[in-house]
């Protein structure tokens, strides 16, 4: 008898520890609008798609999020891209895609400027651009003007990929607002 009940505690057991007690939470559809990039004022457009591609993918990881088909978001798109950035486009994009997420961006200038004047040649850098993203789920809308301008020693740019560095961490921050759950109190000051 006790081999019969300890089968039926290990049975029950394995069975609770399998199933969920909660209730099984659907992945927010993130609807990603092809990046619009500027050709003749950006070197490497082909390299910045790139880099576009793999951080949304990055940042949209499944379980939470689900990434939607990209001929599914371009057939709602304008041929000639977004025109305005505006929160009721992205809000239409929204309801004509079904999702929850619609993230969307523009690259309209990306250029180095040599600075001899200083003692050690010296990069002006700069970028310029659109973005804008709009959570149906929580209600946020959040437009960033892009405006990126450094200078850096020539020398560090044989090391490293300021323009990619650049692009990634302006990118990844504006995401990260996006995504934020604007439902949390706000600290007073």
């Amino acid at each position: 008898m006790k081999k019969v009940f300890n089968f039926i505690f290990m049975a029950l057991t394995v069975l609770l520890l399998s199933t969920p007690l909660g209730g099984v939470v659907e992945a927010a559809r993130v609807a990603v609008v092809p990046i619009q990039i500027d050709d003749q004022k950006v070197e490497r457009a082909a390299d910045f798609n790139g880099y576009y591609w793999d951080i949304m993918i990055d940042k949209f990881k499944y379980p939470e999020y689900e990434l939607m088909d990209d001929e599914k978001v371009s057939n709602v798109i304008p041929e000639e891209g977004l025109q305005s950035y505006e929160k009721t486009v992205l809000a239409t994009l929204c309801e004509k895609t079904d999702a929850e997420i619609v993230v969307a961006m523009k690259l309209d200038k990306v250029e180095e400027n040599p600075l001899s004047f200083r003692r050690e040649p010296m990069l002006e850098c700069i970028m310029k651009g659109e973005f804008a993203g709009y959570n149906r789920l929580t209600g946020k809308y959040y437009y960033k003007k892009i405006y990126y301008k450094e200078e850096i020693e020539e020398v560090l740019t044989l090391k490293n990929d300021w323009q990619q560095d650049a692009f990634a961490s302006n990118l990844k921050r504006y995401i990260n607002r996006v995504m934020e759950d604007n439902t949390k109190p706000k600290k007073k000051k």
